[in-house]
C-alpha cells in the first residue's frame, strides 16, 4: 500500500452538490482543507476535503448527480483503503406516510452503521425513520416506498468491495401531496441529517 493510501482517512462522506459540499466543510470539519489533486479527483470541478471531526478523520466529497461518479468514486475507496462511506443527500417519498423533511436512513446498507446512526440520533435527538428504497421504475401501490437511485447504486458497489456504508437521506419531494422543497429550502434544511452523518461518522463501538 501507498503513502497516500497510508495515510488517507478511512471514513469517507459522500454527497452530490458542491455548494453543500463547501458547507458542510464550512460548519463541521475541524482544519478543512480543500484538496484540488486529490487521488479520488478524476475530473475537473469534484470538491474533496479533508479534515477532522470530533478527532476522527474524515475526507467529504462532492460528486455531482450522476450516479456513475459515485460508483467509480467506491472502486477508488477501495485502493485507498476507505472503509467506511456515508452518503448524504435526498430522497421521493411516495407515501403521505413519509412526508417532506423526514430524514431517512436508508435500509440495505451496514447494520454496523445503520446501528451506529440510531444511537446517534437518540444522542441528539433526530427523529428519522428507517425504511426500504425502490429501484428506478418501481412503486409499488399503498406501499411506503422512497427514490434514490445514487443509493442504490452506491449500495451494491460498496457490498462488492467489502465497504461499511450507509445513506442518510431527506425527503425533498412527495409525490403523494405534491409538495417539493425550494432550492433554498434544499440546500440548508439538511442540518439535522448532516448532524447525523457527522455524529455517526465519529461514533465508535
Amino acid at each position: 500500500m501507498d503513502s497516500i493510501s497510508e495515510t488517507y482517512p478511512r471514513r469517507l462522506i459522500i454527497t452530490d452538490d458542491h455548494l453543500r459540499v463547501r458547507m458542510l466543510a464550512a460548519h463541521h470539519l475541524e482544519y478543512a482543507a480543500s484538496q484540488h489533486t486529490d487521488p479520488l479527483c478524476d475530473e475537473t470541478g469534484i470538491m474533496v476535503y479533508s479534515g477532522s471531526y470530533k478527532q476522527v478523520e474524515i475526507a467529504l466529497v462532492s460528486t455531482g448527480s450522476d450516479s456513475s461518479a459515485v460508483i467509480e468514486y467506491v472502486s477508488e475507496a477501495k485502493r485507498l483503503g476507505i472503509t467506511e462511506i456515508l452518503y448524504i443527500g435526498e430522497c421521493v417519498s411516495f407515501s403521505r406516510a413519509v412526508p417532506l423533511r423526514t430524514v431517512v436512513l436508508a435500509e440495505g446498507g451496514a447494520p454496523a452503521l445503520l446501528h451506529r446512526a440510531i444511537l446517534a440520533a437518540k444522542q441528539y435527538k433526530v427523529p428519522v425513520s428507517v425504511l426500504p428504497l425502490t429501484h428506478s421504475g418501481e412503486n409499488e401501490p399503498d406501499a411506503i416506498t422512497l427514490s434514490n437511485n445514487i443509493t442504490n447504486n452506491l449500495y451494491e458497489r460498496a457490498g462488492e468491495h467489502g465497504i461499511s456504508t450507509l445513506s442518510i437521506l431527506t425527503v425533498s419531494a412527495n409525490t403523494e401531496t405534491g409538495e417539493n422543497m425550494e432550492e433554498h429550502e434544499r440546500r440548508s434544511r439538511l442540518y439535522q441529517a448532516a448532524r447525523l452523518v457527522f455524529e455517526t461518522a465519529a461514533l465508535s463501538l
